[in-house]
């Protein structure tokens, strides 16, 4: 079952991979902010997969200073977080004008939590775990549209 399934998800990468590639945004630069290792790695290694260039924060602090340095073209927000949540990194980003235009995509285990997301200055939230066909073409609408798109 575990193989078919590994089967399954590497086709699923192929073709999302051939969409993304096509797109005008392969190669665009995502910050992941997640303190968990395992799931930071997951990311940042799928999101390579597809053609992204990846860096990442191990918490809030280090994700607003990294936003700030690399000016991501897209920021993954965990809100909970040491050090500094995401909520609160995301409010410090969103006052500083070169970040106003950044897309910043939560990403939260919390049931309930858009008004919270949303209210904090982040544009859109993907729930744990990640569907990730859903989560990369998530990321693409966000990466083609800019802030202009909402959903």
């Amino acid at each position: 079952m575990g193989g078919s399934r590994g089967a399954r998800a590497i086709r699923e990468i192929r073709n999302i991979r051939s969409v993304v590639n096509g797109s005008s945004r392969s190669g665009s630069v995502i910050l992941v902010a997640e303190d968990h290792l395992d799931s930071r790695d997951a990311l940042k290694t799928l999101l390579e997969a597809v053609g992204y260039r990846v860096e990442v924060a191990t918490d809030g602090r280090q994700a607003v200073t990294k936003a700030v340095e690399k000016h991501p073209a897209l920021i993954l927000m965990d809100m909970m977080m040491p050090e500094m949540d995401g909520f609160e990194a995301t409010r410090m980003l969103r006052r500083r004008a070169d970040m106003k235009d950044v897309p910043i995509v939560a990403l939260t285990a919390l049931d309930g939590a858009r008004e919270n997301v949303l209210a904090a200055g982040c544009d859109d939230y993907v729930t744990k775990p990640i569907d990730m066909p859903a989560f990369l073409e998530k990321l693409e609408r966000w990466l083609s549209t800019g802030r202009r798109h909402s959903f």
